[in-house]
């Protein structure tokens, strides 16, 4: 089912007055292991939620649209969505090559002594570790994805390969964005700002693919009580994230996507999930 983006005015959930004295009734055994957080990934041309013979498909997915693997919808990459970032981590992902059944492994810190373990293969530019398997190189971004109908929804962004570029233009950007307070000035917080997220046409020598569209919206205003609530609700997923409170289940993913949305046609050859 695709979803049109929210606006400023619709990005808070619907009130539901007669709900409210119940609120969490029902969820007080969920622990961190019972939850998925979404990831929102690019369709790409040979993703099974655009095939009708597959059992991942979804009604109106084509290629270049957005996927929300939790929510199973999709929306319109051209229009794109608003996100607040929260949280930006990078890790080396582990996982097994296609050819040896696939999956997900273990992700590592960037100063794990592992990621000195590997070497480059000149076939499928890949890291690979001593095992077999190979390390990739993944920028994770923990945002609140702004919902027209559901209000804020925690997802995250992975980018990898050609996308990694757009993960430190993201942050250097990011990084740039300041303000005089009354010790002077300071940068912004992360999750102070509101972006919006498109899907862009790429391609080189070895074929085509769609890749992330970036571009900041504006900033949110703390006098504003909608966006009090939308920074309040980004520091507190910030601080569950740091705290490890936040599962991130690749194997899902994979599970749900079988094509990655950041690799060029090439490396989807070659066995990179």
């Amino acid at each position: 089912m695709t979803k049109e983006v929210a606006t400023k005015k619709d990005a808070l959930p619907t009130v539901y007055e007669g709900f409210e004295e119940f609120g969490d009734l029902g969820f007080s055994e969920v622990t961190s292991e019972d939850l998925a957080i979404p990831f929102l990934r690019i369709l790409q041309a040979m993703s099974p939620q655009k095939n009708k013979r597959d059992g991942a498909y979804v009604e109106g997915a084509e290629e270049g649209m957005f996927f929300n693997t939790v929510l199973n919808e999709v929306y319109n990459g051209e229009e794109g969505v608003q996100l607040i970032p929260c949280h930006y981590s990078r890790r080396f992902v582990e996982w097994k090559p296609r050819e040896q059944g696939g999956g997900y492994v273990q992700a590592y810190e960037p100063t794990d002594p592992i990621v000195a373990t590997t070497r480059r293969d000149e076939r499928t530019h890949q890291d690979m570790l001593p095992n077999g398997n190979y390390l990739q190189n993944t920028a994770q971004f923990f945002v609140l994805v702004l919902h027209p109908e559901l209000g804020p929804q925690r997802a995250l962004i992975t980018m990898t390969s050609t996308q990694l570029k757009k993960a430190r233009k993201w942050m250097t950007q990011a990084q740039s964005l300041t303000a005089k307070g009354a010790k002077g000035v300071y940068i912004m917080p992360l999750m102070s700002q509101v972006y919006r997220a498109k899907t862009a046409h790429e391609q080189n020598d070895e074929g085509s693919w769609f890749g992330w569209d970036i571009t900041r919206e504006r900033g949110l205003n703390p006098q504003d009580p909608d966006d009090a609530t939308l920074f309040d609700m980004a520091m507190a997923f910030a601080k569950s994230v740091k705290a490890g409170e936040v599962q991130v289940k690749e194997q899902e993913a994979a599970k749900v996507d079988a094509s990655d949305d950041d690799l060029t046609p090439e490396e989807f050859d070659d066995g990179v999930m």
